[in-house]
């Protein structure tokens, strides 16, 4: 039936895929497409999914071509892929389709990137405050995954986890545990639709934090 649907593949990853999943995880669920084949297969892929867990996932669809570039390029994506996903019963791993990606070579040039998107925050903030929420919920995401790509160059291993701006093992965290909590929240209020926290924080301090430390890694990286 899934072959008929142009499904080549149903992988589970993010913390599920990781083992550590808490009540704040989705369910992050892969579904590699035959291309072209577009998404009409998701109630198939619900149905799939259920069958194995518990909770509705949040469906990620790719082709095969944008997949294979992926690995070909080395990707961080397709490490994350390589290394903490798994496939639902009856379809193949992504390393069996894949094997393994080609080396990350976009360490540095991923860090700036992302660092100027969290430069751009709090200019956003003043011309638009009703966008608060959302502009500390993006200034979450730059964070985490900053400190994601530079563990690729920092530490042993890619540290692909929610919590990898507090795990990197040569600078500290540029704000408490805490704040960091906090801009989790308003990312997931922002993309889930849960009530907003309140953000009882001092938000410029925390940007300005933010950006220097990823300036500073941006020189360790460098």
């Amino acid at each position: 039936m899934t072959s008929n649907q142009g499904i080549q593949s149903i992988a589970i990853f993010g913390s599920f895929g990781r083992g550590n999943a808490d009540a704040f995880s989705d369910l992050d669920v892969l579904v590699l497409c035959r291309d072209g084949a577009g998404t009409q297969s998701e109630t198939i892929v619900r149905s799939l999914v259920a069958q194995e867990f518990r909770q509705p996932p949040s469906i990620s669809w790719y082709g095969n071509a944008k997949m294979t570039h992926f690995f070909t390029t080395g990707d961080l994506f397709a490490w994350h892929l390589y290394r903490e996903s798994f496939p639902l019963v009856g379809f193949p791993s992504l390393v069996e389709l894949f094997g393994e990606p080609a080396p990350y070579l976009n360490c540095m040039t991923d860090i700036q990137g992302l660092a100027e998107i969290l430069s751009t925050v709090e200019e956003e903030i003043n011309s638009s405050p009703q966008n608060l929420v959302y502009e500390m919920g993006l200034a979450y995401v730059c964070l985490r995954n900053i400190a994601m790509t530079a563990s690729s160059a920092l530490s042993e291993r890619v540290d692909f986890g929610r919590f990898s701006p507090f795990n990197l093992p040569v600078v500290e965290p540029p704000i408490s545990l805490n704040e960091y909590k906090l801009l989790a929240q308003c990312r997931h209020a922002s993309t889930r639709g849960t009530s907003p926290p309140e953000l009882d924080i001092d938000v410029t301090r925390v940007l300005h934090n933010s950006l220097s430390w990823a300036r500073s890694i941006e020189r360790m990286v460098l």
